[in-house]
């Protein structure tokens, strides 16, 4: 039921215009949500491919570590208790460092959307600054 309520939400927010703060909540609660509301496509599956990759690590080395220790239980030379031990050790430091990589991808995805929705309108800003070159001298023009 929540994915039927999320999908008309990101339709009609595509219709209005573009609220940074709106586009910094999509993306701090739906991964490339964010993007999709400033209708940049592309960053949004580069944002669901990465944050889908660093979950998939985290799921793949929790897994590895756990195997490891169960390797490691079952185990009687003090050789391999101990190989067994840094493996799984090993598989908990990535999987830490997996976690961090969710949180720092996720913060960046969520300043690109602020920072994207506040440059929305800006070839239209763009196009009301001229430059203007009058008996050898260069000004600006505002056009309001």
């Amino acid at each position: 039921m929540k994915k039927l309520l999320i999908i008309p939400l990101l339709w009609v927010s595509l219709l209005a215009a573009v609220n940074p703060t709106r586009a910094m909540l999509y993306s701090a609660l739906i991964p490339g949500g964010g993007q999709v509301y400033n209708k940049a496509y592309v960053k949004a599956g580069i944002v669901v491919g990465l944050q889908a990759w660093n979950v998939g690590r985290v799921f793949y080395n929790d897994a590895k570590a756990d195997d490891f220790a169960k390797k490691k239980k079952l185990a009687t030379d003090a050789y391999y208790i101990q190989y067994y031990q840094d493996r799984a050790d090993e598989h908990k430091e990535k999987r830490t460092s997996d976690i961090w990589w969710i949180g720092v991808t996720a913060v960046l995805s969520v300043l690109d959307a602020y920072v994207d929705a506040h440059l929305a309108d800006f070839d239209s800003e763009k196009e009301r600054v001229r430059l203007r070159f009058e008996e050898g001298k260069a000004g600006l023009e505002l056009v309001f």
